[in-house]
């Protein structure tokens, strides 16, 4: 059981250490890091596309089409989105 629970955590990104992937491409903790910011707001916006770049989604973000009707909640959104981006980009 403890080796199945290994296995699935080295599916997730954040679950791996740096240079797990055995050589296969670059693992860096800095992709790993961003990788779990963006699973939080995935999680935080479960209903957005979110894709994988944070910078797409707000640039093409137009309001009143996301998780509310009103302006209120589309700024709201957009900061989400922002707090996200900046966590990725200062690294905590």
């Amino acid at each position: 059981m403890r080796a199945r629970k290994a296995g699935l955590l080295g599916q997730r990104p954040w679950g791996r250490t740096a240079g797990a992937n055995g050589g296969r491409g670059t693992d860096t903790a800095s992709d790993c890091f961003a990788a779990r910011v963006h699973a939080e707001l995935a999680e935080d916006l479960p209903d957005e596309d979110l894709g994988e770049d944070l910078a797409d989604v707000l640039e093409r973000y137009e309001p009143g089409t996301g998780p509310g009707a009103d302006a209120e909640a589309d700024e709201e959104f957009l900061e989400t989105v922002r707090e996200a981006q900046e966590r990725i980009q200062r690294g905590y």
